[in-house]
């Protein structure tokens, strides 16, 4: 596996559809997602359907083959003296950007 994308399609072609030494899967993810950025909006000024539905939007972005690409070409392979929490704060912030790029938050 030479790159994030890859290890997610790994993922979601697997049977159990988790991730390795985790007891998490997709749906769980997506749950968790939802939930998360849910809980970001102000209720008082978007209604819960407009909620949900952003929500969902996020949800299938991060799906999404051309985004998982995208994401996996910002974020390349482990630098050389990297540590695993270095990378996943790397690919974090990458998403977080690409987020908000696609979305038009500043």
């Amino acid at each position: 596996m030479s790159n994030f994308k890859d290890f997610m399609d790994e993922i979601e072609n697997s049977s159990a559809q988790s991730l390795p030494e985790c007891d998490l899967t997709l749906p769980a993810i997506q749950v968790a997602l939802t939930a998360a950025v849910s809980g970001l909006l102000l209720p008082s000024l978007i209604s819960h359907n407009e909620q949900q539905k952003f929500s969902e939007e996020v949800s299938n972005l991060v799906k999404d083959e051309s985004f998982l690409a995208e994401l996996s070409n910002q974020i390349g392979e482990p630098l050389d003296p990297e540590s695993e929490d270095e990378f996943v704060k790397r690919g974090s912030d990458a998403l977080r950007q690409l987020l908000y790029d696609k979305f038009g938050i500043k």
